[in-house]
């Protein structure tokens, strides 16, 4: 299944697609893509929130990349893909560092989700403006975000209405949220959360699952999103499959 480098590559566009159409709601955005490379900035001094895209061993590539970065006075994360992970070494050259390789995951939306229904005691809805405080907070102590990130981030937060950001609470309180970004039939998951003193529970599965259960409804066909190691597993319980790992690197 999606076996060749073409299938994978074609599905991760899609993602991208979906990604740059969110972008450009962005007041400082940067857009700018290359032989064999991509670049979408949010316009933040902060890398985390800027992101290259490489996908060709051409030669000079790698300097290339570097040059329209200093020019834009951007600093960016870079994933590989394919071919492109023959650049590590040069990026090496200009102070990058490998750290690990991210799962680019797929859910196609099938019947698995159709008898699913939040379990008692738990509520799910969509969230608005006047939660984005408590928002700011579980990200603050999932993610290990500085006030000085979470401004920046802010901008993403509700920038388009195809921002559908959901909340798991229980007695009240937020447990669980989770950032299903919609473009066409696809949908982009770009962010979860659970606060530290609620994991464990489940949480972050039940609302993953609500939310997969809604778009699904809603016409969905394709699911996508860049785990982390830890969050692996529990996209694998919900029935994501791993279409590539991509070599992340940052300076």
């Amino acid at each position: 299944m999606y076996s060749s480098y073409e299938e994978r590559l074609a599905l991760l566009q899609k993602f991208s697609d979906g990604s740059l159409a969110f972008y450009t709601h962005l007041p400082k955005a940067v857009h700018q893509k290359g032989d064999g490379w991509e670049l979408v900035s949010s316009g933040s001094r902060f890398k985390m929130l800027n992101g290259v895209l490489i996908q060709s061993s051409r030669k000079d590539l790698v300097a290339e990349v570097v040059s329209v970065l200093q020019e834009k006075g951007i600093n960016a994360d870079i994933r590989l893909v394919g071919p492109g992970i023959s650049q590590i070494s040069a990026l090496a050259e200009h102070g990058y560092k490998q750290f690990g390789s991210t799962p680019f995951m797929l859910w196609r939306a099938d019947g698995s989700v159709d008898d699913f229904g939040i379990r008692d005691g738990l509520t799910a809805r969509r969230l608005g403006k006047d939660d984005l405080e408590v928002m700011c907070g579980i990200y603050m102590d999932v993610y290990g975000m500085s006030p000085e990130v979470i401004e920046d981030f802010k901008t993403f937060l509700f920038a388009t209405p195809n921002d559908h950001t959901y909340g798991l609470f229980k007695n009240g309180e937020m447990v669980s949220l989770v950032t299903a970004m919609v473009y066409e039939d696809t949908v982009g998951i770009w962010s979860m959360g659970t606060p530290t003193k609620h994991q464990k529970n489940g949480y972050g599965r039940e609302l993953l699952l609500y939310v997969m259960k809604v778009h699904k409804d809603m016409g969905a066909k394709d699911f996508f999103l860049h785990a982390s190691s830890a969050g692996k597993f529990l996209y694998d319980k919900c029935g994501w499959i791993t279409l590539d790992y991509l070599p992340y690197l940052s300076r």
